[in-house]
This record gives structure tokens, C-alpha cells and sequence, in this order.
């Protein structure tokens, strides 16, 4: 069993993806995990305001962005 991904990987790995926007798919890979695992820690990201939803794709997915 791995450790549980943190808030501050999962906005670290979106900072790193050197992207205006992306997916939590595209987090995820960066972090070598599956989206799934970081579900929890994406969530508590939103909440505390470190990332924002921007728009969705053509096919229903979110895209997301890191606030400053």
C-alpha cells in the first residue's frame, strides 16, 4: 500500500505539468499514480482554493487551473 497522496503533491505535480490548464488525469501521471488515488487530495485542494476549475472539454472533462 502506498502512502496517500498530500494537497501539496498534487498542486506541486499541476505547477509542474507547465500547462495554463489541465486534467487530474494529467496530475495523476505526473505523480505515477492513478486518478483514483488522488481523488481525496484534489478535492481538499479545490476546497482550500488552490486549484480552480476553468472549463470543461468537448467530452465532459474538467479542466483545472493552480491559483496564485
Amino acid at each position: 500500500m502506498t502512502d496517500a497522496i498530500t494537497v501539496e503533491q498534487v498542486v506541486e505535480a499541476a505547477r509542474g505539468l507547465d500547462k495554463e490548464e489541465f486534467t487530474r488525469a494529467e496530475v495523476a501521471s505526473a505523480l505515477n499514480v492513478e486518478r483514483p488515488e488522488i481523488r481525496e487530495a484534489f478535492k481538499a485542494a479545490r476546497k482550500e482554493g488552490r486549484l480552480r476549475k476553468v472549463s470543461e472539454d468537448g467530452k465532459g472533462k474538467p479542466h483545472f487551473q493552480v491559483t496564485k
